[in-house]
């Protein structure tokens, strides 16, 4: 399980470094080549018919676009563009999402290692357990806002003509629930804990 982590927490920086590197060089890169680059973001469908997945923007080429689709019955508005703007704010989500999740693996190395070696009930496992439930709640809620404000961006400057498109709604309650579960984890691993000292002074 420790080597698991370990895999995970190296693709994730390396998943972090990559998402830095491509949003601060694209300009570069694409001062060489004419190719376009993928910038989506969440989205609501307008309800009605059957669902549209084409978009049509009025004055898309002024905005960089080559294409426009909506993908997934979810919605994700995905734009083949050279807009650097729009790429960045995009992909900046997807960075702190990066580095958050980056962060809770770190500390689930570290819990792993303590229970290798014996360490349950630890003060040091308590304040991970803790930190990475907080972490969790955290990036639930900055992921959410950087999407919503990304969407709330790119909707706004563009005219789509259809689909109706919308705002995504800003908060995942499933991410909530799992980040308030592990701080009760993190509050029964405390009383479990209190009883080990209990223990050791009963005996």
């Amino acid at each position: 399980m420790k080597t698991v982590l370990d895999f995970i927490f190296g693709l994730l920086v390396i998943a972090c470094a990559l998402i830095a590197l491509f949003i601060a060089f694209s300009p570069l890169i694409r001062m060489g080549i004419d190719i376009p680059f993928t910038s989506s973001v969440p989205v609501a469908i307008g309800s009605g018919g059957e669902p549209q997945f084409e978009v049509v923007i009025a004055g898309a080429e002024a905005h960089g676009i080559r294409a426009a689709f909506v993908n997934e019955a979810q919605g994700t508005l995905r734009l083949e563009t050279t807009n650097w703007y729009f790429i960045f704010i995009s992909n900046f989500a997807k960075l702190l999402t990066s580095i958050g999740l980056a962060y809770v693996v770190y500390l689930l190395r570290a819990v792993m290692q303590n229970l290798l070696q014996g360490e349950v009930f630890t003060q040091d496992n308590v304040a991970r357990i803790r930190r990475i439930g907080y972490a969790v709640l955290i990036v639930a809620f900055v992921r959410a806002a950087a999407e919503y404000l990304a969407a709330y961006e790119i909707l706004k400057q563009l005219t789509i003509t259809r689909p109706a498109l919308s705002l995504p709604s800003p908060f995942e309650a499933e991410v909530i629930l799992a980040s308030l579960l592990i701080l009760v984890l993190a509050q029964v691993w405390s009383y479990g804990l209190d009883l080990e000292r209990e223990k050791a002074l009963t005996i």
